[in-house]
């Protein structure tokens, strides 16, 4: 098996409009640090999957199609048909030549690239431009392999997120790193964290990858060398620093991505699981149509004067505060949802030899990890439909249900959806 990486920066000019959060309204004045494009390369005699992570807050379709023409010299893929539920046939790409898989990290720091539930457009300076840095850093990832041997872990995170819905004391999220290399001297990591990268606030208007670009930086520092180390955004839909943070500002991020730096390096020093590609790389890829959901109008505004008096009795400074503000967000997003009958939510999987990985073109909530187990899960991947939640979410809305577009059985839909496609690339389908 082999490896490799590329990355390249993405340069944002000031004055340039940002995504992310509902409430800012300043553009960009400055950069902490460049945001950055990355590709992960792992290839098996002639097959190969690239995986591009991108500092971005979404990935539209428009975007992935435009990077997948300009890394793959192949064939357009052929189409089939994977059997689903109620009579539904969802169109299947079949894997030929290499796969590609576009991510982001969900940094609420970076430009407005037009995602929006139920999928959005992106504006043409960003499509050709990241585009471009794509193709770059999948050209530098390719050059760069070498052979090498591979692990899994999968471990835990205490302190640096948690559900953000509400404080419940718990502040351990689930990880997992795959370690490119021999364990004393990595030649690279790729760690999957399911976490809001969401340190800075609204108001600001500084650019950065925030928390994943953070912890990146600090565990790179911490592995020793000079491996290479990126950083994806897994089933974070539900998990945040809202209640692990004591402020909003790019020294607490560093102090949280620190934390995390020092448990992941920990892990990464420990034998994981070994696996190899060496048995063969085969990808499926699926969208599923789910119904928009519309919510009662009565409960709305049920909803809405809960909210607000919540936060009428609160401090200034409580993330409770923070909680109540975004449940109003979404309140007002659920009253003013329309357009069309169905979302089209983009699924794939990818067997990589003893490893699958499963990506959801939204954000998946933690509960969906545990469903995709053993294989690895990554969120904001090939797509952005908007928050997944589980069905058991919907008891107490918040935020996340509320901006939702789906109905509560969505999650469940495409956890059967996944299941089939890692089935087919296991036993061919």
């Amino acid at each position: 098996m082999r490896a490799g990486h590329g990355s390249v920066p993405l340069p944002v000019p000031d004055g340039t409009p940002l995504g992310g959060y509902a409430a800012r309204v300043a553009p960009s004045d400055g950069a902490l640090a460049p945001l950055r494009v990355d590709c992960v390369s792992i290839a098996a005699g002639a097959d190969r999957f690239l995986l591009v992570v991108a500092e971005l807050a979404g990935v539209n379709t428009d975007l992935v199609a435009e990077i997948r023409r300009r890394t793959l010299s192949v064939p357009a893929p052929r189409v089939g048909t994977l059997p689903g539920g109620a009579g539904h046939a969802y169109p299947i790409a079949a894997p030929v030549g290499d796969a590609v898989w576009v991510c982001a990290t969900h940094t609420h720091s970076g430009p407005d690239v037009g995602t929006q539930a139920g999928g959005g457009t992106t504006p043409a300076t960003w499509l050709a431009a990241v585009a471009a840095a794509a193709a770059e850093a999948a050209r530098l990832a390719v050059a760069n392999e070498t052979e090498c041997v591979a692990a899994h872990h999968d471990g835990v995170l205490d302190g640096v997120g948690s559900r953000r819905g509400a404080d419940d004391g718990d502040r351990r999220v689930p990880v997992d790193v795959l370690r490119f290399g021999p364990a004393g001297a990595p030649a690279g990591v790729l760690a999957v964290v399911p976490v809001h990268p969401t340190v800075l606030p609204a108001s600001s208007s500084v650019v950065s990858g925030d928390l994943t670009a953070w912890i990146r930086d600090e565990l790179r520092a911490r592995l020793g060398g000079s491996p290479w180390v990126v950083v994806a955004t897994g089933a974070a839909g539900d998990v945040s620093t809202r209640w692990t943070r004591t402020e909003q500002t790019a020294g607490e991020g560093r102090r949280l991505a620190a934390l995390a730096a020092d448990q992941l390096a920990a892990l990464v020093a420990t034998p994981g699981r070994a696996w190899s590609a060496d048995d063969g790389i085969d990808a499926a890829r699926a969208t599923l149509p789910l119904p928009v959901r519309h919510d009662d109008r009565d409960r709305l505004a049920g909803l809405r004067a809960e909210f607000t008096g919540r936060l009428a009795g609160l401090a200034d400074g409580d993330p409770s505060g923070r909680a109540a503000v975004t449940a109003l967000q979404g309140v007002e997003a659920a009253a003013g949802r329309s357009g069309a009958a169905t979302v089209p939510l983009e699924l794939a999987a990818v067997r990589l030899g003893g490893l699958t990985l499963q990506g959801i073109g939204g954000e998946p909530f933690l509960s969906l990890r545990d469903v995709a187990a053993p294989s690895v899960l990554l969120g904001y991947a090939n797509g952005y439909a908007g928050y997944l939640p589980a069905a058991a979410d919907f008891a107490t809305p918040g935020y996340e249900v509320l901006i939702s577009p789906f109905r509560p059985d969505a999650a469940e839909r495409a956890a059967g959806v996944l299941h089939e496609l890692v089935h087919r690339t296991t036993h061919g389908g």
